[in-house]
C-alpha cells in the first residue's frame, strides 16, 4: 500500500493519500479544562484565551519546556506528538508515512521528528525536501527560488533544475510568517470598522475571533478579484466594511519587503499556494508560476521509491535531489521562447475541438469549463480552473481561478488567444488538454 505524504508547514499541515488531500489541520494547540485542542478546532478558538495557545512547536520543534505545562505536555516535542497522534487518527490512520519536511529543518530537529514519529502507530518511511518535491512535479530547466511561507517565518529555498531537481541553498526569514501577516491585517481591517461604523472588532475576544476566522476566506476571495465584504454580528447587529486588495497589500509592503530583497534580483520563482494568497506580493517579484497545493503530494507521489525507505526507523536519509519533471509545465521566463509563436509552430486555422484522453469535444457558441481532474468539459464554472469561449472570430482561454494553469508551459495570467496545437496543463496533476482544429 502506498504510504501517506505528510507535508509538514504548521500553516496548514496537510496530509494526503492518494491523490487526494485528506486532512488539513493547522499548527495550533489550545489548553482549555486541562484538556488538550489541536489543529482547527484550537485556531477557531486562538483569540479567546491567548495564553493558552501554542503554535510554535513546529516551528521550534526542540524539548525546551513551554510555558504552562498542561495534560502532560513539557516542551514542544510534546505538542509536535500530541499533533502527530491528531493528525494520524484524523487522516484514516495510515500505517507509513513520508514527510515532506522546511528545508530548515537540521539534523537534530529531523532526528527528533523521526523519533517522535517512532512512538506513534504509523511508521516513517521516508524524508523529502518539501520544496524539492514540489518543484520535481512541475518545473522545467532553470533555476529557481521556491518561495513558501510557514506561521512564523518565510522559507526561501534555491534550486537547480537540469535533469534533476537540486537543493542549492535555503534561507529563512524569521518572523515575516502568516501569523504576524494575519494579525496585520486584522489591525487593518480593525481600523476600517472603526471609521466606517464605530465598531471595534478588537475590543472583545468573541468578536475578534469572529474577524480571526474570516481572514484566510477573505484573503481567497481577494486572490479572484480586487474587493470583497467582511461582516461580523454583534448584539443583533451586522457589521460589514468593504476591504481592498490594495489595502491589505498596502499594510503588509513592511512584511514583503524583508522577503523581496533576500530574493536575488531577476531570479525567476515558484510560490506556493500559501503564498499565492498575499495580496500584491507576487506582482513585485519575477514569478515564473503558481505551485497547486498538490505539487508537493504529487512530486513525492511520483517519486516515491527514490523517498521511500524499506527500513524507515530513526536512520532515514533526507532526500533534497529527485528527478526533474518528464512534462514540466513551468519554464523560465529567461530560457522561455519570448513570444507563442515561438513556443510551438501554429497553423493559421482556428480551433474547433478540445483534445483529452483521446477524445475531442467540439467548441460551440457558448462558453465551456475545463477542470484540473479532467474529464469532459463542463457547462458551468463550478468546480473548473478555465474557461473557453469564442470572440470576435477567436478562441480565448481565461483563468477561473488561481489554480497553477500553464499554456504551452507558460502561465496564464491573462485571457489569451488559442490556435491549434496549444496545450493546456495544470500545476500537480497530469491532465492536459489539446485545442486542435478538425476539418469538415
Amino acid at each position: 500500500m502506498n504510504p501517506a505524504i505528510v507535508e509538514l508547514n504548521d500553516s496548514e499541515v496537510r496530509v494526503a493519500r492518494g491523490p487526494e488531500i485528506v486532512l488539513r489541520s493547522p499548527g495550533f494547540a489550545v489548553a482549555k479544562h486541562k484538556e488538550l485542542l489541536l489543529g482547527e478546532i484550537a485556531a477557531q478558538q486562538c483569540r479567546l484565551n491567548p495564553r493558552a495557545v501554542y503554535d510554535r512547536f513546529w516551528y521550534r520543534l526542540n524539548q525546551d519546556p513551554i510555558t504552562n505545562p498542561v495534560a502532560n505536555v513539557r516542551h514542544h516535542a510534546d505538542l509536535a506528538h500530541a499533533h502527530l497522534l491528531a493528525i494520524h487518527q484524523q487522516s484514516g490512520r495510515p500505517e507509513h508515512v513520508i514527510f515532506a519536511v522546511p528545508g530548515n529543518y537540521q539534523n537534530e530537529q529531523l532526528a527528533l521528528l523521526l523519533g517522535l514519529a517512532a512512538a506513534t502507530p504509523f511508521k516513517a518511511v521516508g524524508l523529502v525536501d518539501a520544496a524539492v518535491a514540489a518543484v520535481a512535479a512541475c518545473a522545467g530547466e532553470g533555476e529557481y527560488m521556491h518561495v513558501d511561507i510557514h506561521l512564523h517565518k518565510t522559507i526561501l529555498t534555491q534550486v537547480r533544475v537540469s535533469d534533476r531537481v537540486t537543493r542549492e541553498g535555503v534561507q529563512v526569514i524569521d518572523g515575516a510568517g502568516l501569523s504576524a501577516m494575519v494579525d496585520t491585517c486584522a489591525w487593518a481591517i480593525a481600523d476600517l470598522f472603526i471609521k466606517q461604523s464605530r465598531f471595534d472588532p478588537q475590543h472583545l475576544p468573541e468578536t475578534e475571533q469572529a474577524l480571526y476566522n474570516q481572514i484566510h476566506a477573505c484573503l481567497q476571495r481577494l486572490r479572484n478579484g480586487p474587493e470583497t465584504m467582511l461582516a461580523i454580528d454583534y448584539q443583533q447587529v451586522q457589521h460589514q466594511v468593504r476591504i481592498t486588495s490594495a489595502m491589505l497589500a498596502d499594510a503588509l509592503q513592511n512584511h514583503y519587503r524583508r522577503i523581496i530583497t533576500a530574493i536575488p534580483s531577476g531570479m525567476d520563482c515558484l510560490v506556493s499556494d500559501r503564498v499565492s494568497l498575499l495580496p500584491g506580493f507576487r506582482q513585485q517579484i519575477r514569478c515564473a508560476g503558481i505551485l497547486a497545493e498538490t505539487c508537493v503530494f504529487q512530486g513525492c507521489r511520483t517519486h516515491v521509491s527514490l523517498i521511500r525507505s524499506s527500513d524507515g526507523g530513526p536512520a532515514l536519509p533526507f532526500v533534497t535531489t529527485l528527478p526533474a519533471a518528464a512534462s514540466p509545465l513551468i519554464q523560465t521566463a529567461t530560457e522561455s521562447p519570448s513570444s507563442r509563436t515561438a513556443v510551438k509552430p501554429r497553423q493559421q486555422d482556428r480551433v474547433t475541438h478540445i483534445l483529452h484522453n483521446n477524445r475531442a469535444w467540439p467548441l460551440g457558441p457558448g462558453r465551456i469549463y475545463l477542470s484540473a481532474i479532467g474529464g469532459a468539459p463542463l457547462t458551468g464554472p463550478n468546480g473548473s480552473q478555465c474557461c473557453v469561449y469564442s470572440i470576435h472570430g477567436r478562441t480565448e482561454i481565461t483563468a477561473e481561478s488561481a489554480t497553477g494553469i500553464f499554456l504551452n508551459g507558460q502561465q496564464l495570467a491573462a485571457p489569451a488567444a488559442l490556435v491549434p496545437g496549444d496545450r493546456l496543463g495544470f500545476a500537480g496533476t497530469d491532465t492536459g488538454y489539446t485545442f486542435i482544429y478538425v476539418q469538415g
